[in-house]
């Protein structure tokens, strides 16, 4: 039903464009799809985000996750064309471009979808409600919310601020969920004007009007009324009861699951099938299976993850891997359980036919009680096995067992422990989780680090052994010229020594010429004195002759 609306709708739904105020819905959406952060450079230029300020954000950050919430922030606040394409579809589009179709599928399926967007455009007045216990309830009646959700919510004073995302996923798979919110809002005065508006949109979304009605809880004989935006309606339930002679029916059917299931999963397991095969036909057939189905590592593995999503009433997911695959020999055991299941079905209506009150065909919900204790899950197969018998009538099915309500006053305080327990177990798994993923950052970082570290250490090596080659190339040009230094001083110290010798051979001979000089300087006065003598002699002798002469 949810998905015929959804497709009828969405050429003319209003279309719900994001702002910062959805930062922290679309961070969690992307943790929610498995996104990796470090891939957040990849998803800014899909969104079409500029080149310069996806640059300028990995400048600044080197945290992925840091950078994932800055690219967010970028897109969230764009003011040029970009802020048009601020939908879920373009971001469903971007991921798909990065080939993360399953976080696509998921976006588009519950955050895309209208009934979801309707409630994203109430968020903050959603948020601000704070809920009385019986309408908590009718939250859990309804479908909107699972029973531990429903038990936070009343520890928390009523209020809806952090169940929002349940109660998307919820009116996405169910379109007539958030028209059930609506009339349950329309309760209590403070929240009749949102409870108006939500139904409002939700009349314009499936173009049709309906009559506003909500069915409480019944206790014992007692009918409540609901008043509604447009009437009021008497709202109660046929009930019905099991006693305990009816419990082997449900326990035989229960049996021949497990027994079918059991035979299916070997004989599956046998077949020539490959396992990427089969895991990508399972990731299409149920994209949110992927993550589980990355890890398995053979056919059976796969298969007892499959069989995960089956009910006793639906095992339309093994049906389909026999028939992709071919598998002959399982055809019979499924046609087998499958006639089983209707012939069970058939003593169901049998039953409300032979026990059918008086004006049957005005009760929105049919309750029955188990008389046998039954645990949670015999109660969710029996609930399973009445939609599947009585889903012509399109009726509400309410299954519990009478000593239900005992066991609850019983276990109420160890429930309440327990519950403290897992909200602690939760808190330190966060805290472990967070631990983890910083160590994961801090691991990557170290190996970034570490890779440029060895990259420089590298060069560096090169480097110095190029300059241990320079250094020896050097070191044997010095030798060379400390050699030939030495050589040469060696020469010169010859020279040295031969020009010492020749000085002191000069000064000698200079001293000897000087001595010389002397000498003959004496003789060459001595001569004159002689010569003098010799001339004063002869011319004492000529003039004695001269004198002899003349006498």
């Amino acid at each position: 039903m949810a998905v015929s609306t959804s497709v009828s709708t969405r050429a003319t739904r209003r279309v719900l464009h994001l702002d910062i105020s959805h930062m922290k819905l679309v961070r969690d959406v992307l943790k929610e799809s498995h996104f990796i952060d470090v891939d957040w450079f990849d998803l800014g230029v899909e969104l079409n985000l500029p080149y310069f300020d996806l640059a300028n954000i990995r400048a600044r950050f080197t945290d992925p996750s840091q950078c994932l919430l800055e690219c967010l922030s970028l897109w969230l606040t764009s003011f040029d064309r970009t802020m048009y394409d601020r939908t879920w579809e373009s971001l469903a589009s971007a991921l798909e471009r990065m080939n993360q179709k399953p976080a696509a599928t998921l976006i588009r399926n519950t955050y895309d979808d209208p009934a979801s967007q309707i409630l994203q455009h109430y968020s903050d007045r959603i948020s601000q409600v704070s809920l009385t216990d019986s309408c908590i309830q009718l939250l859990y009646i309804e479908e909107l919310i699972t029973e531990d959700t429903q038990r936070k919510i009343e520890r928390r004073g009523g209020s809806l601020s952090d169940t929002l995302r349940e109660l998307m996923i919820a009116v996405s798979d169910d379109h007539s969920k958030l028209r059930s919110l609506g009339n349950i809002l329309m309760e209590l005065e403070e929240t009749k004007p949102l409870a108006q508006d939500i139904i409002k949109d939700c009349d314009e979304m499936i173009h049709r009007p309906v009559t506003t009605a909500v069915v409480r809880p019944v206790t014992s004989g007692t009918v409540n009324h609901l008043r509604t935006a447009n009437t009021t309606v008497s709202a109660s339930a046929g009930k019905f009861f099991f006693n305990a002679a009816h419990q082997s029916m449900f326990d035989d059917i229960r049996g021949s699951f497990i027994i079918v299931i059991d035979e299916l999963v070997p004989l599956i397991s046998q077949s020539k099938v490959f396992i990427h095969e089969m895991k990508s036909f399972l990731q299409r057939f149920y994209p949110e299976l992927s993550a589980k189905l990355s890890d398995a590592d053979s056919i059976e593995a796969i298969i007892n993850i499959a069989v995960k999503k089956c009910r006793v009433n639906n095992i339309s997911i093994i049906k389909a891997i026999v028939k992709r695959f071919k598998i002959t020999e399982a055809k019979p055991l499924i046609s087998e359980y499958e006639k089983e299941v209707k012939t069970v079905c058939g003593s169901l209506r049998d039953f409300l036919s032979q026990n059918q009150p008086e004006h049957f065909l005005i009760f929105e919900t049919i309750q029955f009680t188990l008389g046998w204790e039954a645990d949670e899950h015999s109660v969710d197969d029996i609930r399973n096995l009445l939609e599947e018998a009585f889903k012509e009538l399109n009726k509400r099915i309410i299954v519990q067992s009478i000593y239900q309500g005992t066991q609850e006053k019983n276990n109420k305080k160890a429930e309440d422990q327990v519950l403290l327990l897992q909200e602690k177990i939760e808190s330190i798994q966060k805290q472990l989780d967070g631990e983890k993923e910083l160590h994961e950052k801090e691991k990557q970082v170290n190996e970034q680090v570490t890779k440029k570290y060895e990259e420089e250490l590298f060069q560096q090596k090169r480097e110095l052994i190029k300059n241990e080659e320079k250094i020896a190339a050097l070191t044997q040009q010095h030798e060379e010229v400390t050699r030939h230094l030495k050589h040469k001083s060696e020469q010169y110290e010859e020279l040295r020594s031969d020009n010492e010798l020749a000085h002191k051979q000069l000064e000698q001979l200079q001293k000897e010429l000087k001595e010389e000089r002397q000498s003959f300087s004496s003789l060459m006065q001595q001569k004159e004195v002689e010569l003098n003598q010799f001339k004063d002699y002869k011319e004492a002798s000529v003039q004695c002759e001269y004198t002899n002469t003349q006498s």
